[in-house]
């Protein structure tokens, strides 16, 4: 098999057998529109084949490369075309969504570099009924908008990513809202008459929440003790954890119960729907501004890091269509080079 075989295989088929599972929910609420929709999602992809150069290994029979070290060429490839219904709840697309927002966050921490530190929080609120979802959300929000216009905060916080997501509870059937949010301080923060402790934290998120009854907020700074420095392994988990899905398909796509799923999906729709689950300020949008990023939430979900294929020319453009219940080849374009740019010889189209 292929390397694009195996991750069709491996990644892109169970969230296609997922959305399918969704459109059948869908179609049960009576929702066609949005049935079709997901249903017809990631039904087709074109991948651009390239042909890399890279070095043999250094590592006499090393079976990644050459063992003399001679250039070798390997085969990579690279989503170039698909159709994606961004619905909220479409696994595949929120797959795609949380790999653009992990890669967007990483962008804007490398461009700002050791010019601050970063803490990680997260800001929580007691369970809630289904019914009650919608509002608690709404009232989040506004939460989290007096917390950020606090003069502790605005003196302390020189910028923020913010994300929403939703868990439910399987033993009492309760929904979870929270915040995962990086904060960038500055790097005397620690040390300064600025610092905000775990406790005043807390405080600081009941007086905007309007509501004692909160008593977890969880707060972690990834700062060497004798260095300063953030840890890469340290910094790309706290990313991860504020890039993760805004639900898990897990708490509503499941089999055998149809009547539950379609409860937990008209839960979760009219709670997310038309909503903004995510929220950048200070230096983080200054930073994403200056990066040319698209909305991560709505932009494309095709292109979704900047890490180009180091390569040659591209050679091919290969296209999978989803039948019968998996990916298949169905088509194979050799594209021409015309003064070193690869073009797709049936439309004319220059491939990147």
């Amino acid at each position: 098999m292929s390397a694009v075989d195996i991750e069709l295989e491996k990644k892109w088929t169970p969230k296609k057998e997922q959305s399918l599972i969704l459109s059948d929910s869908y179609i049960r609420l009576d929702w066609r529109r949005k049935a079709e929709r997901v249903a017809d999602c990631g039904s087709w992809l074109e991948f651009v084949e390239r042909s890399e150069q890279g070095q043999g290994g250094a590592v006499p029979g090393c079976p990644c490369g050459a063992p003399d070290g001679t250039p070798t060429r390997t085969t990579a490839y690279k989503l170039y075309h698909a159709n994606f219904c961004r619905d909220r709840l479409c696994p595949m697309c929120s797959w795609r969504r949380s790999y653009k927002i992990f890669g967007q966050v990483s962008q804007i921490m490398n461009l700002l570099g050791n010019n601050y530190r970063y803490i990680f929080l997260t800001l929580t609120v007691p369970n809630c009924e289904p019914e009650e979802l919608n509002k608690l959300i709404d009232d989040m929000v506004k939460g989290w908008h007096r917390l950020v216009n606090r003069k502790a905060f605005k003196t302390a916080v020189k910028g923020f990513f913010r994300a929403l997501e939703v868990t439910r509870n399987k033993k009492d059937g309760t929904y979870h809202p929270h915040f995962h949010v990086v904060l960038a301080v500055n790097p005397s923060y620690f040390t300064s008459r600025d610092y905000i402790q775990r406790d005043e934290w807390l405080q600081l998120w009941q007086k905007s929440m309007k509501d004692d009854t909160i008593t977890q907020v969880d707060v972690r700074t990834m700062k060497n003790k004798n260095t300063g420095e953030v840890s890469g392994e340290a910094l790309a988990s706290a990313v991860a954890e504020t890039a993760k899905y805004a639900v898990k398909s897990a708490d509503y796509i499941f089999k055998n119960n149809d009547s539950l799923m379609d409860e937990i999906v008209l839960t979760l729709s009219s709670a997310l729907s038309h909503r903004r689950l995510t929220a950048f300020g200070g230096c983080f949008a200054e930073a994403r501004e200056k990066l040319g990023l698209d909305d991560c939430e709505d932009g494309d979900l095709i292109h979704i890091d900047d890490n180009s294929i180091r390569s040659d020319l591209a050679t091919m453009i290969v296209r999978y269509e989803w039948s019968c219940g998996a990916y298949k080849l169905v088509k194979k374009t050799q594209l021409e080079i015309i003064d070193g740019v690869s073009v797709n010889p049936e439309n004319g189209e220059v491939i990147p």
